[in-house]
């Protein structure tokens, strides 16, 4: 299975199983927004990606700080994958 033009937002991905995630979606074709509250750790895993030849963004912030947090989560997602869709 390929994920050739498709986006991925994981969250929790800059350890455990959520890196693991995202980095097997970005090695299948999909960019991937590395969801994480840490930036540098967020950063990292983003240059893995890239330097595999995946594409990656870095989204920041904290999901269990609130709804204002997570609608800000969700518009920089949006901003920087160029928008949403949905497939199943």
């Amino acid at each position: 299975m390929t994920f050739d033009g498709q986006v991925a937002l994981i969250t929790g991905a800059t350890s455990g199983i959520g890196k693991a995630v995202a980095l097997t979606l970005a090695a299948q074709g999909a960019r991937v927004l590395v969801h994480g509250r840490d930036r540098s750790r967020a950063q990292a895993v983003v240059g893995r990606v890239r330097a595999s030849g995946g594409v990656a963004d870095a989204v920041i912030g904290d999901l269990a700080a609130g709804p204002e947090t997570v609608r800000a989560l969700a518009a920089e997602a949006l901003a920087v994958s160029g928008g949403a869709s949905t497939s199943w």
